[in-house]
């Protein structure tokens, strides 16, 4: 019997196995062309992508001095900038019910800072596989945000935030933190059927960090290695009104970046942080207040002597809701240092940074916010005295002058997809 094969559309023998060459070529062309519709609908089902990004303008004013050495980081000058954005892509990709593969690129500008100095145009931000292994329990591993307080893992989206960026001397610009950390982090949950569920994060792993040399505040920041670092973090959710109350604290061995003037060549510096976070959201405001205590034990080759320092950081936020759209948001933050050391007559305690700042936020919707705000800042300049004795040794005596003043307005626009 003379085959069909090539006059039929489908013919029902050629889909049966057997030595006839062309009995498996219907089945192959339906799944050529059956396979990229079905894998264009599974690839949308698994794979998701978003992005953000903030534009602004920024300008700075200084009475006193000229802008302080966290101004010169902060990077808005007097004259002005529109060099001043931040924008990230996120590419997220279910591989099964339990398994996640995460990619963040981001790019910004900090307008005069010497930050740009030092980071690429294009930076990997997250790059992480997320495991879930019980319905309370997962693992991320490979560059992964840290958790630490209300804002780390979500710093730079702007439609989110309440002012550019979260308080400046909690979260820093790449200064004595990270936003991440190549290693792995843990996240369990407890007692998540009651109405008071804690979430804990423990991460563990190393992390590159700028230092900006007090001494030499025009160079480029040096970059550091943050090595041996971990850290946990505890969020318990209470059923009083949407309170939160959060702990947490990290250790790390600090190596490279400034040495010869922070510590000598080959050896590290050991940080030790702790802070408490709170937020309480209503239907028409919400409070936030954060605290944070880092200590360090520097051993400045420059100087001569060991010091420790510890920097005690305060910030409190306040915000009104008037309408759907209007926002408003004011608020304070302080970072004072007190160094001890034995070449100190007493303890030199400084008011590094004082930043008292207002914002009004108008949502045009949830992914698109115009954002004005206005900052003053003070800040103490450290000195100190030589003072002798009669056997000719000598003690440092430390001396404040009095406070650098200065403003700065940010007027920016976010936008997240």
């Amino acid at each position: 019997m003379t085959s069909k094969c090539f006059s039929s559309p489908v013919c029902r023998s050629c889909l049966q196995l057997g030595p006839h060459p062309f009995r498996l070529w219907p089945l192959l062309l339906l799944l050529l062309t059956a396979a990229p519709a079905a894998f264009a609908d599974e690839l949308s089902e698994k794979f998701q992508f978003h992005g953000f990004m903030t534009q602004a303008y920024a300008q700075s004013s200084f009475t006193d001095g000229g802008p302080t050495p966290n101004e010169v980081i902060v990077g808005i000058p007097e004259s002005g900038t529109t060099d001043y954005r931040f924008l990230a892509l996120q590419f997220r990709y279910e591989i099964s019910e339990k398994d996640l593969l995460v990619v963040q690129l981001s790019s910004r500008s900090l307008g005069d800072s010497p930050i740009n100095k030092i980071e690429d145009d294009i930076e990997l931000d997250w790059a992480f596989y997320q495991r879930r292994l019980t319905d309370n329990t997962s693992v991320k591993i490979g560059r992964v945000q840290i958790p630490l307080g209300i804002f780390n893992e979500i710093r730079d989206v702007g439609t989110i935030l309440p002012f550019y960026r979260p308080p400046y001397i909690f979260y820093r610009e790449g200064s004595f933190t990270s936003e991440t950390v190549d290693g792995a982090l843990l996240h369990h949950s407890f007692f998540g059927e009651t109405d008071w569920p804690l979430d804990v994060d423990v991460f563990y792993g190393e992390y590159e960090l700028v230092e900006q040399a007090v001494f030499v505040p025009d160079d480029p920041p040096a970059i550091a290695e943050a090595k041996d670092a971990r850290g946990i973090q505890l969020w318990l959710n209470t059923p009083y009104s949407g309170l939160r109350i959060g702990l947490g604290g990290q250790k790390r061995d600090v190596f490279g970046g400034q040495e010869g003037i922070f510590r000598p060549i080959g050896e590290a510096t050991e940080f030790e942080d702790w802070y408490v976070s709170a937020e309480l959201p209503a239907r028409r405001f919400i409070l936030r207040a954060e605290h944070r205590a880092l200590t360090g034990q520097l051993n400045s080759p420059l100087l001569g002597f060991s010091s420790k320092a510890v920097d005690r950081v305060t910030w409190y936020q306040f915000g009104y809701y008037f309408t759907e759209k209007i926002h408003a948001f004011a608020q304070w933050e302080q970072s004072e240092v007190t160094q001890t050391s034995d070449f100190f007559t007493r303890p030199a305690v400084q008011d590094v940074r004082t930043d008292t700042g207002v914002s009004i936020n108008y949502r045009f919707s949830s992914n698109v916010v115009l954002k004005g705000e206005y900052h003053w800042v003070e800040e103490e300049a450290l000195g100190f005295i030589p003072t002798p004795f009669p056997d000719g040794s000598f003690l440092l005596d430390p001396v404040l002058t009095p406070f650098r003043n200065g403003n700065y307005s940010i007027l920016s626009l976010a936008v997240s997809f």
